[in-house]
């Protein structure tokens, strides 16, 4: 068996900041409310005495800082490309109620509320190019390359296609309104040889037990 802990990295915005779009042209920092929810999750770590065989991240600040923070550097953490975060070219930056003023409500909805990805808002990957990327991530963490226990941070917009790895996950999770991780939120997979991939829990806060 092999366990995927998949963490969203922390806050990136304080109270009174202007909430934009954060994609992987976005390279934010935590705040301290971000800091916080990683060492939330450090002790959560500690208390189930959790030891990541790899902690991975996409190569943003946000997620690298929230990775280091969360395993206290042990081991030491790497970034991968597959844990990058979706580029969402124009819209990344502004603010909902600039984009939905220039590309309308309805496709800023389907992303937010079904999922959908926006195929005419110029997003420089393709949704089968992100889908590829996570699959061929997941196929080298079942193959055991990184250990039995697998640490990553990366970003809601990348996360949610992990549940694609289990037949009917994401569909029932957009039904359900849950396919989003929420900041500092937690999803829980594991890999079995004879029956695939599972997801064990999603959407869990950072001081949840693991299970």
């Amino acid at each position: 068996m092999i366990e995927l802990l998949l963490v969203r990295h922390g806050n990136t915005f304080a109270p009174g900041d202007r909430i934009v779009w954060v994609g992987s042209g976005q390279d934010l920092p935590l705040v301290e409310s971000g800091r916080a929810q990683a060492r939330a999750f450090a002790g959560t770590l500690e208390a189930a005495d959790w030891r990541p065989t790899a902690a991975l991240s996409g190569g943003l600040k946000r997620q690298a800082e929230h990775l280091q923070i969360a395993t206290a550097g042990v081991p030491a953490p790497n970034t991968h490309p597959a844990l990058d975060e979706v580029d969402y070219g124009s819209w990344g930056g502004r603010t909902t109620e600039e984009i939905v003023a220039e590309h309308g409500d309805a496709a800023v909805r389907a992303w937010n509320e079904q999922s959908q990805w926006p195929l005419d808002a110029g997003w420089p990957e393709s949704l089968p190019e992100v889908r590829g990327r996570v699959d061929r991530f997941a196929a080298e963490v079942a193959s055991g390359a990184h250990g039995g226990r697998v640490l990553v941070c990366s970003s809601n917009g990348l996360l949610r296609w992990f549940l694609g790895l289990v037949p009917g996950a994401l569909e029932g999770a957009i039904e359900e309104g849950s396919f989003k991780v929420k900041t500092g939120h937690v999803g829980r997979m594991v890999w079995e040889e004879s029956t695939g991939w599972r997801v064990a829990s999603w959407n869990q806060p950072p001081t949840a037990p693991l299970s």
